[in-house]
């Protein structure tokens, strides 16, 4: 149990470590894949002592797991109280700095936890937050500045926190949410805040690279990040895989070390041009390889559809099919599924699949069940009002129930009928 005396202790022991050495910050660049410069810099805190630069970051973290499950830990402790004072004489020396040295035209990227935010209420709005009184003081352009609300456990509604967050807006600040798809991170920070600038977890990005989920759940981040108006910003890249995965999701910016560590001067808006222009042209060229690659696909299988014909005939209602034209198809390893249904997505026909030994199969356990729900199916009808091109495509999907990876084929089916035909995706 976390006591007032450990807590003492503890702070004590921060106490005498901090005064060991100087409180500086230190900038990281932030890089722009639209101008290969410079977008900005993000402060971090560290202190100088005679072996070195030292993260602060331990001392951060150590005030968090201190927490415990005491909710007014941050009202009440010492280590808390600490942690504001040093938190902001960072951000102090990091503002003036900005000021005197920064290239023009970019922004510093300040870390602001929910805790400090929420602690800022406790005198709102009488006392305006910290950073704007300093920004205020030393006249700098406040949309030159990007608070980035860090991930970290928060008891509170965070609701409570949108008065500062619109406090901050009015005074031409830019918000930016940090680490979004961590385990302790949740999208409705995202919702509620609307951040012009989303940072994503550069874990899950790593673990895309193994697992067909996360690259779901990053190219779903990405879409919502161009549905809400915000701007991609993939941290922590190290090497050209991450890099080209990162473009790959929609970085709009980029920071790791990869380009750059952390240093105590701001670096050259430009210095990093040539090695960005580099990271693109390895993008662009990877990139139409895959697409290429995907096209011949396409062609491949549509080649195939064309020369099909098909023959289904309507017993009673029931779509079935009678042909053995489909034995080409039915024998490549990557046919999947066929079926029919109305306009309005019930299925008039069985599902008809592949079995390696019987060849196609019929399975009428389908027939009357409705597929309208499923997103590649009014894709198809707003493809098929919209385009000549015979057949419509989905995009790559999940089927759940036998755990394999699909794109659909669909095209217009004779009048009121539409076909469906599922591919596996080779692997």
């Amino acid at each position: 149990m976390f006591t007032r005396e450990k807590d003492k202790r503890e702070t004590e022991e921060w106490e005498i470590w901090l005064n060991s050495g100087v409180l500086v910050p230190v900038f990281q660049p932030i890089l722009s894949s639209e101008s290969t410069g410079v977008f900005g810099y993000e402060v971090l805190g560290r202190l100088k002592t005679e072996e070195g630069l030292v993260s602060l970051g331990p001392f951060f973290l150590a005030i968090d797991e201190a927490r415990g499950s005491k909710i007014d830990f941050y009202r009440t402790s010492e280590l808390f109280r600490i942690k504001k004072k040093v938190d902001r004489e960072i951000r102090y020396q990091a503002l003036k700095k900005f000021k005197e040295e920064a290239p023009p035209e970019t922004k510093l990227f300040i870390n602001v936890s929910p805790h400090l935010m929420f602690d800022t209420l406790q005198s709102f709005p009488s006392k305006l937050p910290y950073t704007i009184r300093a920004v205020r003081e030393l006249g700098i352009d406040p949309t030159r500045i990007v608070i980035e609300i860090t991930e970290e456990r928060f008891e509170h509604n965070l609701e409570v926190l949108k008065p500062i967050l619109n406090l901050y807006r009015a005074e031409g600040f830019s918000i930016a949410v940090d680490d979004a798809g961590s385990e302790a991170s949740n999208l409705d920070r995202i919702g509620l805040y609307h951040p012009e600038i989303i940072k994503v977890d550069l874990q899950m990005l790593r673990r895309s690279t193994f697992s067909r989920n996360f690259k779901e759940i990053l190219l779903n981040l990405s879409r919502l990040g161009e549905s809400l108006g915000s701007s991609l910003l993939f941290e922590g890249i190290e090497t050209n895989d991450e890099l080209y995965n990162s473009l790959n999701y929609g970085a709009r910016y980029i920071q790791g070390y990869y380009f750059a560590q952390p240093d105590t001067e701001f670096a050259k808006k430009f210095g990093f041009r040539k090695a960005m222009s580099a990271a693109l042209d390895y993008f662009h060229s990877r990139k139409n390889e895959e697409m290429e690659k995907e096209i011949n696909w396409e062609i491949k299988w549509k080649e195939k559809l064309s020369r099909v014909t098909l023959g289904f005939d309507n017993h009673d209602g029931v779509w079935e099919w009678d042909s053995e034209d489909l034995s080409e198809i039915s024998k490549d390893r990557d046919f999947f599924r066929m079926y029919i249904t109305n306009p309005f997505g019930f299925q008039l026909s069985p599902n008809y699949f592949r079995d390696s030994k019987k060849g196609m199969i019929a399975d009428y356990s389908f027939l009357g069940k409705n597929w309208s729900w499923r997103p590649y199916f009014f894709e198809h009808i707003h493809k098929s009002r919209t385009s000549r091109d015979s057949w419509a495509i989905s995009p790559i999907y999940h089927d759940i129930s036998e755990n394999v990876m699909l794109r659909t084929f669909s095209r217009d089916f004779g009048d009121n009928l539409i076909l469906f035909i599922d591919i596996v995706l080779s692997r």
